[in-house]
């Protein structure tokens, strides 16, 4: 059995791998999408953003939950990787019949009959991913995020070998659909190269219905999730049609690159830490506290960041076409922002059992959000993502307080963990805002270069100011290098995982 300090630093080493992937990924992806849309017009990505909404909403049923379940199990692993495997692929079949039956239902919908034939395509990728998805939660499931990280990249990076050149020649919206096909193969065929495990030996009758009790949870909790964090996306492609659904989408590329790849890579490693530290019967608010501390040093600054630089950053990256982008923008960044604190939240509920509950959270915050957004989509797109960052706010606030309470983690400790990143974000406002009060006149690129550096410089120095303590443990942690002797609080968190 891995000890305490050896499965601590898997902790560790796995969140700093998943970051590390989601953040190159995500890099490439933007890179990508910059140079598409220089190439593509709105509508283009407009038609593929609603087909993958659609493809979205099946995925969150997916599986059933028992990938989910995998990563969980606490023995027979290689049992309940045979129930995975023949679910997915049993279930794949199902969607994709049901996503081509449904496409002309879905284009009508959506006001887009040309998306039709998108759909359609798109439809490859339920097969193409449900090959991987077991090997992928074994990778999870092991902490082995280090190998993970190679076909997450390779499929960011195949999607934009292949969409490129395609959109060059003149393949339109046809370009983004094959990037995303050969991206999800290419992913599948790492997978199983880096992953031992094949599908042999007898089906383990006794281990589905457990593995389905559980995955049921999971599955409400990601139809909700789905629900709720692409609603958005349904109203303004519903009301506004593809153009505009494609300029909200574009707003939505930078924050997904600057905070949200954050959140779910922490995610990724956390929910199985947590689950052993459960089942090992460890407290979890040490953890917790730890985790939320420089989950919240990061992303609370990107969010901040984003908002405040939006219209220089838009131009920069995507050009002055995209400049209805950035109202939008400003929005979602405070979304994203608020949304990626409650992401451990979710991890505690799912850890302890207690999925059920967190679907249950998920649905009230739908109940609330859904008219909400169909109302403000009366005023505009900006509204929309404005009225979608302020019922998450009060969402997330609700999610941590009850996964507190049931893993027993004072909410003290909680505001502790938040207050270093929130004092410096707001002297990075501040900092950011008399930058580009004083730059109007230079080009966009400048502006953002010089606002970079001097917000940077500003948050190091309001952090080492308002939480030494993580000033001192990140200098330790670089001057250290490996020496895993735990004397600072993360290094006391790691080791009391088990």
């Amino acid at each position: 059995m891995t000890g305490p300090a050896g499965l601590g630093r898997q902790a560790a080493g796995g969140m700093a791998w998943s970051v590390i992937a989601s953040g190159g990924g995500r890099l490439i992806s933007l890179v990508s999408v910059a140079v598409l849309a220089r190439l593509l017009a709105p509508a283009d990505f407009g038609l593929v953003a609603f087909a993958l909404v659609f493809i979205a909403y099946i995925e969150a049923l997916g599986d059933l939950g028992t990938g989910a379940a995998l990563v969980r199990w606490p023995h027979r692993p290689r049992q309940v990787a045979q129930v995975t495997f023949a679910i997915n692929l049993a279930m794949a079949a199902v969607w994709f019949a049901l996503t081509v039956a449904a496409a002309p239902a879905v284009a009508r919908f959506f006001g887009s009959p040309g998306g039709v034939p998108v759909l359609q395509a798109l439809a490859w990728t339920f097969p193409l991913k449900a090959l991987g998805n077991t090997h992928d939660a074994l990778l999870q499931r092991g902490l082995r995020f280090r190998a993970r990280a190679v076909p997450e990249v390779a499929l960011l990076l195949a999607k934009a070998a292949v969409a490129i050149p395609l959109a060059v020649a003149g393949f339109g919206v046809w370009s983004l659909v094959w990037g995303q096909l050969v991206g999800q193969a290419l992913w599948t065929m790492i997978l199983w190269i880096v992953v031992p495990w094949r599908p042999t030996g007898p089906w383990p009758r006794d281990v589905v219905r457990p593995v389905l009790a559980y995955g049921r949870g999971i599955v409400w909790v990601n139809v909700l999730a789905v629900v709720v964090h692409h609603v958005d996306v349904v109203v303004v492609g519903r009301v506004f049609g593809t153009v505009t659904l494609g300029f909200y989408q574009m707003a939505e590329k930078l924050p997904d690159v600057a905070v949200n790849l954050l959140a779910r890579a922490t995610s990724k490693v956390l929910f199985p830490v947590f689950a052993r530290l459960h089942a090992g019967g460890e407290a979890l608010r040490e953890m917790y506290a730890v985790s939320l501390r420089y989950l919240s040093l990061l992303t609370t600054p990107a969010a901040v960041a984003l908002a405040v630089l939006a219209e220089p950053l838009v131009v920069t990256a995507f050009g002055a076409q995209w400049l209805p982008s950035v109202p939008i923008l400003q929005a979602l960044a405070a979304y994203t922002g608020v949304r990626a604190l409650s992401a451990l939240a979710g991890d505690v509920l799912k850890a302890i059992g207690r999925p059920g509950l967190l679907a249950s959270l998920a649905a009230v915050r739908g109940i609330v959000l859904i008219p909400a957004l169909v109302l403000a989509s009366a005023h505009g797109a900006v509204a929309v993502a404005a009225s979608l960052a302020a019922v998450t706010a009060l969402g997330s606030a609700l999610n941590i307080v009850v996964a507190c309470r049931l893993a027993a983690i004072p909410l003290a400790a909680v505001l502790a963990a938040l207050f270093p990143s929130f004092g410096a974000s707001g002297a990075l406002a501040g900092a950011l805002a008399l930058v580009l009060s004083h730059t109007a006149e230079l080009p966009p690129v400048i502006q953002v270069a010089l606002a970079g550096g001097v917000g940077l410089a500003v948050y190091v120095g309001a952090v080492r100011v308002l939480s030494p303590v993580t000033w001192r443990e990140v200098r330790r942690v670089i001057a250290e290098r490996g020496d895993r002797v735990p004397r600072t609080d993360w290094d006391l968190a790691r080791a009391a995982v088990r």
